[in-house]
């Protein structure tokens, strides 16, 4: 009765997981560069390791269900064109290499920069563009112009080119923001003028969103009848 109680927590617990995860996902909808998650969970029998295990009919009656770990869908979401010269997509893979103050690396592919004072191309949230060198750029000039391979051109000469870069074990940081380990340079393509829109389907996220629910609160039920049980077991018990 009890493992029962606790075949049905491990589910709520689960969807419990997924809703957050998928009501992230809808919240960033319109966040340029954004990349949605989703989630991996394991079944385990509650008699794994045992060789001689009781025969069921329904086998998943008997296990549990845990948490693994969520994955990055790193899908392309559409190309919207702005016509604004520091507004930057990356057509196939890659990321943007990017530097806060204090040094730390990262990676987006909301490629809404801008300049600040000194003429370094910025994130809107203040970190700096990396090069293919891994250095700051800084932009001194009128006319600027990007080609698809990074390129940057100011005033027609060869300034830096801006880092597309690869990157393996890739982790959420927030919003557009991602950590990772450098792979080396990708094959994507720098497209001026552009930005990359989030690559969530809120139809597909609102189905999961209800699905979830749904689940959730089946479990919800059967802890409380495997609840209930118990409390009748206890009191006939008592009578006898």
């Amino acid at each position: 009765m009890y493992k029962g109680i606790y075949v049905a927590m491990t589910g709520a617990v689960l969807r419990s997981r997924e809703l957050d995860i998928v009501s992230n996902n809808i919240a960033n909808v319109n966040t340029t560069g954004f990349k949605r998650s989703s989630f991996a969970s394991r079944l385990y029998p509650l008699l794994e390791g045992i060789q001689e295990r009781q025969q069921v009919i329904y086998d998943k009656a008997r296990a549990m269900t845990t948490f693994t770990g969520y994955k990055i869908d790193t899908m392309q979401g559409s190309i919207k064109n702005t016509g604004n010269t520091f507004d930057l997509a990356i057509s196939g893979e890659g990321f943007f290499a990017i530097e806060n103050e204090k040094g730390q690396r990262f990676f987006t592919r909301n490629g809404g920069f801008t300049l600040n004072k000194d003429g370094f191309l910025m994130t809107m949230s203040g970190s700096y563009v990396l090069d293919s060198n891994n250095q700051r750029i800084n932009i001194q000039g009128t006319e600027v112009s990007i080609s698809p391979e990074g390129n940057l051109y100011v005033d027609n000469n060869l300034a830096a080119q801006i880092k597309v870069a690869k990157i393996n074990n890739i982790e959420h940081v927030s919003d557009s923001l991602f950590s990772g380990e450098d792979a080396g340079i990708a094959t994507g393509e720098v497209m001026q003028g552009s930005l990359e829109m989030s690559n969530v389907n809120p139809i597909r996220e609102m189905i999961g969103i209800i699905t979830a629910l749904k689940q959730y609160e089946s479990a919800q039920k059967m802890i409380q009848s495997f609840d209930d049980l118990a409390k009748r077991a206890s009191t006939d018990i008592g009578r006898v």
